[in-house]
């Protein structure tokens, strides 16, 4: 194994695309560049997102580590079932085309209410879909004021049990 085997591509950026009628959507190239076919796949796997009208995007490898990660068989109750019937039934895996297009499920789109003008927006390990709209609502900048993000506690934020 590589030492660059464990390395997982990170996802920044804002990044303005058109779905076209096809419901065809492409992957920009800064997101694209990390995506190393070898160790993460040649695919995308798409679901709903966390927020409210989102799309999720996972790479092959990113999506696989995700559902080893979710250990749903050991907690009682109908609502693990559902989830997994929920999750798994509605996530689809896309493959990108050389141009780095992909088809987005027509019923996801319908659902997550996106539009033709669509932002894709890096989230570190995984990629979100958002309206533009929403997206500019959410992010919750102030472009024109005063307001100055506030990230401090965030950038020194240190893992759990480091002095």
């Amino acid at each position: 194994m590589d030492a660059d085997d464990d390395i997982m591509p990170v996802f920044t950026g804002q990044h303005e695309r058109t779905i076209d009628s096809k419901n065809r959507v492409q992957l920009p190239f800064q997101l694209r560049s990390g995506i190393d076919v070898e160790r993460d796949g040649a695919g995308l796997y798409v679901t709903f997102g966390e927020q409210p009208n989102t799309l999720r995007l996972f790479t092959e490898r990113s999506f696989r580590e995700l559902s080893e990660r979710m250990e749903t068989e050991f907690i009682e109750g109908p609502e693990p079932r559902r989830f997994e019937r929920q999750f798994y039934g509605l996530t689809s895996h896309v493959d990108v085309d050389k141009q780095g297009r992909f088809v987005l499920p027509v019923r996801l789109v319908r659902k997550a209410r996106l539009g033709t003008d669509v932002y894709l927006v890096g989230q570190r390990s995984y990629i979100d879909i958002w309206n533009r709209a929403d997206f500019d609502k959410a992010i919750g900048i102030d472009w024109d004021g005063d307001d100055w993000p506030e990230w401090q506690s965030f950038l020194r934020a240190r893992p759990k049990g480091s002095a």
